[in-house]
């Protein structure tokens, strides 16, 4: 795992991905948008933050950031947000990574808790120590809100 603040060359093909895969949630938001969002997260240790997994030959197989807000809940933080492996990659295990590292990384910053919100991967978190803690709908989009304490193992 690394840092997009270490790849920052990688934005637009992270807010690419993101458009592609989450655009529906947030119809309102551009690209234009989605690359200036990236670009705030060019830090560690401080929230927001990009993760990136990477394969041995260097190219980006993954993605998560983690942000103080988003759509839902203002008043919970941090949260895990845009977790996405292109679909050659899924299955190895490293959405499930990136989700933990998410959670060290959060712990690292001080925080006890991490939240997301999921509209269809409920029973991959829930495996990985997430708690779901209220059925919610984004605009027309059923989505759980999961928790999980940041010092799970």
């Amino acid at each position: 795992m690394t840092y997009l603040a270490d790849h920052a060359a990688s934005i637009p093909v992270v807010a690419m991905w993101q458009q592609s895969e989450f655009g529906y949630l947030a119809p309102s938001v551009t690209m234009e948008q989605r690359v200036a969002r990236l670009q705030q997260s060019l830090q560690k240790g401080a929230l927001p933050v990009t993760l990136l997994a990477m394969s041995s030959d260097d190219n980006i197989v993954g993605v998560a950031s983690i942000l103080a807000s988003t759509l839902t809940h203002k008043h919970l933080t941090p949260w895990l947000s845009a977790v996405f492996v292109p679909a050659q990659f899924r299955g190895k295990g490293i959405a499930s990574a990136l989700s933990l590292r998410a959670a060290e990384e959060a712990r690292s910053m001080g925080f006890d808790q991490l939240y997301l919100f999921t509209p269809r991967n409920e029973s991959l978190y829930a495996r990985l120590g997430w708690q779901t803690i209220e059925n919610a709908r984004l605009d027309n989009t059923p989505v759980t809100i999961m928790s999980r304490a940041t010092n799970l193992a």
